[in-house]
């Protein structure tokens, strides 16, 4: 007896398209790769070639007309988007749209209500929260009713400049804040939602070291209220890759690449508690999620929130803006 799977198209396929079409194809068990999609259809042959797609377009339009598509990965850059999300919900796909979703909060609100007036779903693709090992956690934690007042975490790696890549780009949205910084915020707000806390505007810190860049190279967010929060973001300094809960008697290590969570350690009282879930390449869990939704017929996500996704852009909007970086979030 063969299951039904969801039928999945991709458009843009950059690096990321390329990793996610691997997990789709080898990792997934609910996800099958039904057809891809770029400007340049020698790219998109090539792409349904290495894959193994039923069709490959040129245009996305064509793709948002493949009545055989159920949901669409939005793989592109992020200032491109809102018109690619618009046109696929505009035809009534399901959309998962790569983070952040979008540069600014406005966008998210209208592809909310765009998303809710056709009856299909739009989600950010947070993988980090969707990780089997991430889940875990939060069951554990309910289970021995644990707390924390603190979440420690940063995502930067020392990249060399180019020009040529769009976070150095500020006319592409570029810098830490919405490459990097989005995943650092995700987790924390998450964890707030999870314990039922609310999230205070932070204090934001942008520092520069290239200032010929014109993006936002280090910043750092410092959250107040009953969970402090210290999130680190850079493109130009390698930072420390273990995010750290604490709390009265706990101390939480999610360990290297706590962003593809696989390893995290809990010191409860003085005894260690490992959760360990090794993945292929983190994405076949976003993919199934979303694939058990539509399989389902569930309107919302509790795991990839759209009330979180919109508390994060909020956020890193603002952040933006009040250091003298409006120009990225522009619509």
């Amino acid at each position: 007896m063969n299951e039904k799977k969801i039928k999945w198209g991709i458009a843009g396929l950059g690096n990321i398209a390329h990793r996610f079409a691997q997990d789709l194809i080898n990792n997934s068990q609910l996800g099958e790769l039904e057809a891809v999609a770029a400007r340049d259809s020698e790219k998109a042959q090539q792409f349904s070639t290495i894959y193994k797609a039923v069709s490959h377009y040129g245009n996305y339009q064509q793709l948002a007309m493949d009545p055989d598509v159920d949901i669409i990965y939005v793989a592109t850059i992020h200032p491109y988007h809102k018109p690619l999300v618009e046109l696929f919900l505009s035809h009534h796909k399901n959309v998962l749209v790569e983070k952040p979703a979008f540069t600014n909060y406005q966008d998210w609100q209208d592809m909310q209500k765009l998303a809710k007036d056709n009856g299909v779903l739009l989600l950010e693709a947070m993988k980090t929260v969707a990780f089997p090992a991430y889940r875990e956690l939060k069951t554990f934690m309910h289970k021995h009713e644990i707390t924390v007042d603190s979440i420690e975490a940063s995502f930067g790696n020392k990249s060399e400049y180019d020009p040529n890549i769009f976070v150095f780009n500020p006319n592409l949205s570029g810098g830490a804040t919405l490459d990097v910084g989005v995943y650092g915020v995700w987790l924390y707000c998450d964890l707030c939602h999870f314990f039922g806390e609310d999230v205070l505007t932070p204090s934001v810190s942008i520092t520069v070291e290239h200032p010929e860049w014109r993006v936002d190279e280090n910043v750092v967010f410092l959250f107040e209220g009953k969970i402090k929060g210290k999130i680190g973001a850079s493109i130009s300094k390698n930072l420390p890759r273990s995010a750290i809960l604490k709390g009265d008697g706990v101390e939480i290590v999610i360990h290297d690449k706590w962003w593809n969570p696989s390893r995290i350690d809990v010191n409860l009282s003085g005894k260690i508690h490992t959760i360990i879930h090794n993945s292929g390449g983190g994405f076949e869990h976003e993919i199934d999620h979303c694939s058990a939704l539509l399989l389902n017929n569930e309107q919302t996500s509790s795991v990839l929130n759209t009330e979180i996704s919109g508390q994060v852009l909020s956020i890193l909007e603002q952040a933006l803006t009040t250091n003298g970086y409006a120009h990225l979030t522009r619509r």
